[in-house]
């Protein structure tokens, strides 16, 4: 038997080049833990589990093993190993026993072990005993963007954690090699910009994401509607619960639910635009250090969104931007760093390590030197693809010029006013803390008012810090 003509056609219809590797297979035909030069790591088994709601797919590391009861616990099921009867009919195509580690090809809701996406290269199983299919890590995200995400619903043996960390450690001592650049060459900025345009499939929004905003579209919606939707996801609840207890705040009752955050806390709006960021950004892998990895991402993103809804509540009513997207727009506005990392992983490294040399140079001019784009434009090229509303799309485009007099102007003016009181907290990427008067004029504020946010927010500092390190969590 060939290839599962299943995982053929699934491949090629999302535009994924792959390659099938030979492998080594036990009596019966599987493939076993340790194949040739490949590591164990980044080979992702499948197992098919079920309840009463149906049946699931669990992708994990071959050196890894399910541990079931954490698993219903993050998803609030009752999941067992289904019997083969109850799906050999769906891997008709397959060798016997062998599963595909690809659920969406077979209609399977999935959940992944989130260390499968840290891969450069992921192998799974091609349908035919002794073949491993070959994709990159990225397309391997791609693949899987409405999955499920996590990491404490399996359990690697010591001996293999071992092996993992020696494997990291000399990755890690690669890619700070190839990132230790002074230049490029201007070959390669125009290969990237070649690259970017042979790209004809974005990443999906997040199904969470597009029930959220779905949700938003609707007039008749309530705060019933939107806590029953969130308590679907319990790592987004939990988030939201302790984002509501935080002293910022200043809430001085218990919150034990996503109900309650919303009728005595944030509100319907706060809540729908935390829940849809914090969904949104999920799929998106890039390191969590360096001044632009995942923690610089959500610090910035905390505080810019807590600065562009204290400065939304001071400017006159006639000039101010609906709270709701203001703060979504706050909260998002450098989301094309996260497309760029997960894109394009070494081209951003170079640029982080850019940026750690010169953090003085204008982010914009850094990128347009050694990559050929920027944030803002891989930013409103997705928020594009995913039909965001188009005050975002415009933030996206438009926040590092404060001069801006276009469609949306008060939003893009309040964000970079935000970013430009950031700048002088040392935080964020703006290219100055100055404060031009045509900016402040623009929306109707005077330096008095601002200083009076910017203290505030000061004051804010520690329940900020918390906030966006939950949000990385």
């Amino acid at each position: 038997m060939s290839t599962s003509i299943t995982v053929r056609r699934y491949l090629d219809k999302q535009d994924v080049q792959y390659s099938v590797i030979h492998c080594p297979v036990d009596a019966q035909g599987r493939w076993q833990g340790d194949i040739g030069d490949i590591s164990p790591f980044r080979v992702a088994r499948a197992m098919i589990l079920k309840d009463i709601s149906g049946m699931m797919m669990a992708v994990l590391p071959i050196t890894h093993r399910l541990k079931l009861d954490a698993l219903n616990r993050q998803l609030h099921r009752k999941l067992v190993p289904a019997e083969e009867r109850d799906y050999r009919g769906v891997f008709a195509d397959c060798s016997p026993g062998i599963l595909p580690a690809l659920g969406e090809a077979y209609n399977f809701e999935t959940v992944i072990d989130d260390s499968l996406l840290d891969q450069d290269f992921v192998y799974v199983a091609s349908g035919n005993a002794g073949e491993l299919v070959r994709i990159t890590g990225q397309d391997f995200q791609l693949l899987h963007s409405n999955a499920w995400y996590g990491n404490t619903f399996s359990q690697i043996s010591e001996q293999r954690a071992a092996q993992r960390d020696a494997e990291q450690k000399a990755k890690t001592g690669q890619a700070e090699k190839e990132a230790d650049v002074e230049e490029v060459d201007v070959t390669l900025v125009a290969s990237m910009r070649q690259r970017i345009e042979r790209i004809t499939q974005l990443p999906a929004m997040p199904t969470l994401a597009q029930k959220i905003i779905q949700l938003n579209a609707n007039p008749y919606a309530h705060a019933e509607d939107l806590a029953k939707l969130v308590e679907k996801d319990p790592s987004l609840t939990a988030q939201i619960v302790r984002y509501a207890q935080s002293p910022f705040y200043a809430y001085q009752g218990k919150v034990a639910s996503v109900r309650q955050a919303i009728s005595r806390v944030l509100g319907y709006d706060m809540v729908m635009n935390i829940s849809l960021g914090v969904a949104a950004a999920r799929p998106f892998k890039v390191p969590p250090e360096g001044p632009l990895g995942l923690n610089a991402f959500w610090r910035d993103a905390t505080y810019s969104a807590a600065l562009t809804q204290a400065l939304c509540n001071m400017v006159p009513r006639e000039q101010r931007p609906r709270p709701g997207t203001a703060y979504l727009a706050g909260l998002l506005h450098n989301f094309g760093f996260l497309l760029l990392g997960h894109l394009f992983p070494k081209e951003f490294a170079v640029l982080q390590r850019a940026v750690s040399k010169e953090p003085e140079a204008p982010i914009v001019e850094l990128e347009e030197r050694l990559i050929g784009t920027t944030h803002m434009e891989m930013g409103a090229w997705l928020m594009e693809a995913w039909n965001m509303p188009q005050e975002i799309i415009v933030v996206q485009q438009e926040h590092h010029n404060p001069a801006y007099d276009g469609l949306h102007a008060n939003y893009v003016h309040v964000v970079a006013l935000a970013d430009r009181l950031l700048k002088g907290l040392d935080m964020g990427d703006a290219e100055s803390d100055e404060l031009p008067v045509g900016l402040l004029d623009s929306i109707g504020l005077n330096t008095e008012q601002v200083a009076r946010v910017l203290e505030c927010t000061v004051e804010s500092r520690e329940e900020l810090d918390t906030m966006a390190r939950q949000l990385v969590a």
